[in-house]
């Protein structure tokens, strides 16, 4: 029996030390510097944002926007595609990456004023914006309450409804029906892991773990709950890039979107799933080429 038990402890000790490995070497990764990229700092309403911008500035601007919980680093190689193209504004929403949280509520609202906030300081009139999951959901509120400031838009494994969400899936369950809820413990969930690990890397864990009370507290309020009649009213002109395994939102419901939108497509990417459409080289590579020839129809 003795025997036993240590052969148990001696394995969960393996896989500890191998899953905290993988997670170390993967946010390692996702967080190495981008040499030609040059970071911001700016006061905008109550929060000190972190953007970053790349390209050419006599270029026209493209405001790129990250997925919950991530931050702009992780998009390094897309956004590099992009600012062939376009002077890019990689921007850190507030509570995420290098930006502060703040006072104000973390709705998308508020998000949304603090785009038009920064790029208002920046002089930019109109511009293009890119956007993945959550940066999808921000791009419908710019695009339904500022329409003049956006020029067209590309949403990348999004929703416009927590009907979208898929929350029985083992991948992310973390977003619960009751919104925000971070599991303890050895088994905990293996994205968290690499998440957690990528903040302790840039200096900013105690923030994020802040922002993640916040998001539990919160509850379903984090969701989106634009109607039809909402997208119906939407005039940009919009991509939606489908992932054809997405675990966390229904392709179909992505696919509903777009056709529920006025001026929009929908592509549909092959195998991508909901994280890996924005790391994989392949789907990079594909998102990137129908983005541009999008965008400067």
């Amino acid at each position: 029996m003795k025997t036993k038990l240590l052969t148990k402890s001696l394995l969960i000790i393996f896989i500890f030390s191998l899953v905290t490995g993988c997670a170390n070497f993967i946010a390692h990764d996702l967080t190495k510097p981008n040499r030609n990229i040059k970071s911001h700092k700016v006061q905008i309403n109550d929060i000190q944002m972190s953007y970053y911008t790349l390209g050419d500035k006599d270029k026209y601007p493209l405001v790129f926007l990250h997925g919950a919980l991530v931050f702009t680093d992780y998009y390094n190689d897309l956004i590099e595609n992009l600012s062939k193209e376009y002077y890019i504004i990689g921007v850190d929403i507030r509570g995420h990456g290098r930006t502060t949280l703040g006072t104000n509520s973390l709705s998308f609202t508020q998000i949304s004023k603090d785009i038009i906030e920064l790029t208002n300081q920046l002089e930019i009139k109109k511009f293009n914006l890119v956007g993945h999951s959550l940066g999808g959901i921000i791009l419908l509120y710019l695009s339904k309450d500022y329409p003049n400031k956006i020029n067209k838009g590309v949403s990348i494994a999004s929703l416009y409804h927590y009907d979208g969400i898929d929350f029985n899936n083992n991948k992310f369950k973390f977003f619960t029906k009751d919104g925000f809820r971070e599991e303890k413990g050895f088994y905990s969930n293996y994205i968290l892991k690499v998440i957690d690990k990528s903040y302790h890397r840039i200096g900013e864990l105690d923030k994020y773990n802040k922002t993640k009370v916040i998001l539990a507290e919160s509850k379903s309020i984090i969701y989106p709950e634009l109607t039809t009649l909402d997208l119906n009213q939407i005039e940009t002109p919009i991509l939606v890039f489908v992932a054809e395994k997405d675990k966390l939102i229904k392709p179909s419901h992505t696919i509903k979107m777009s056709n529920e939108l006025k001026n929009s497509n929908y592509k549909i990417v092959k195998n991508a799933n909901h994280d890996r459409i924005v790391i994989n080289k392949k789907f990079i590579k594909l998102i990137s080429t129908n983005a541009l020839e999008f965008l400067m129809e």
